[in-house]
């Protein structure tokens, strides 16, 4: 189908922006704790989603595809969104944002070098301007307190991290079955965060949030949009259109995030972001009418 992958990158933007806003209103938890709960609480909904529409699990994948499909869980999971939660948690949605426009750059020359997907005039125009739209969306404005370095460490190695994976993947998404490869990459992800946490002495504390509780209420609908159908669509762009196209389209995610707070949130929105929002959507525009296959 014609923009099908096109359509689930900028459906999983939209499906992060909201999940965004429903983990804000969590508080603060444990990072690896929260990646390992929202891991385990998308792969029951996975498994039930498998056995509705009668899908298995493929034990016939070569072992080269094995490796790749759980390095990219270990390193776009695990390890990335660890290491985004912890540098979100010290600087911020605003910055950790600023820090995140370095995905698309860094997945788009990967794709190019590693995948070898060529470089289109909607890729040249578009690109430039959805990271100069993200930038001006972003950026914190003059005066505002010293960054934390190690945070932007945390979450710019976080967002290295999932760059990575995402290239690892594309090749064995593109032989196998959207959903099962969704649930084995998180069901790997949620297996080796469980030794990490045993490891630092907080398995404990993270058990404690699979206990039901009134949290609950707030983190499980962040799961179900955020793991669950943001996944599933992250993973259908990669799947049915090249990854270049597919990264800077998800990080619509962010404008998205802009006009939420703006319309469901009442939050006021300097001009300033609404132009660095009009630029970005400009270069997702570009990307999608500008590209050939």
């Amino acid at each position: 189908m014609l923009w099908l992958g096109e359509i689930m990158a900028l459906g999983c933007a939209f499906s992060w922006a909201v999940a965004v806003l429903l983990f804000r209103n969590i508080g603060p938890i444990d990072a690896r704790g929260l990646n390992l709960f929202k891991n385990t609480a998308a792969v029951v909904l996975l498994l039930i989603t498998m056995a509705v529409l009668g899908r298995h699990v493929d034990w016939h994948r070569t072992v080269r595809d094995w490796w790749l499909l759980a390095g990219s869980a270990v390193l776009g999971i695990t390890i990335g969104d660890s290491l985004f939660f912890a540098g979100l948690q010290r600087i911020g949605a605003n910055l950790a944002a600023v820090t995140d426009c370095v995905y698309a750059p860094i997945v788009v020359a990967l794709s190019v070098v590693v995948l070898h997907e060529p470089l289109t005039h909607g890729l040249l125009w578009g690109a430039p301007l959805v990271a100069a739209g993200l930038v001006v969306v972003t950026w914190p404005k003059l005066g505002a307190a010293p960054v934390d370095r190690l945070g932007v460490a945390y979450a710019i190695g976080g967002v290295l991290a999932t760059a990575v994976g995402v290239v690892m993947a594309k090749p064995v998404l593109e032989r196998s079955d959207l959903v099962e490869a969704t649930t084995i990459r998180l069901a790997v992800a949620a297996l080796t965060l469980v030794p990490i946490q045993l490891a630092t002495g907080r398995l404990r504390l993270t058990l404690a949030l699979f206990k039901p509780q009134p949290l609950w209420r707030k983190m499980l609908p962040a799961v179900v949009v955020g793991p669950y159908v943001s996944m599933l669509l992250w993973l259908g762009g990669l799947k049915y259109a090249p990854v270049s196209r597919v990264a800077l389209l998800n990080q619509m995610a962010t404008v998205f995030l802009l006009l939420l707070s703006r319309f469901v949130g009442g939050e006021v929105v300097p001009k300033r972001r609404w132009f660095g929002a009009s630029l970005a959507l400009a270069g997702a525009l570009c990307v999608l009418t500008g590209c050939t296959r």
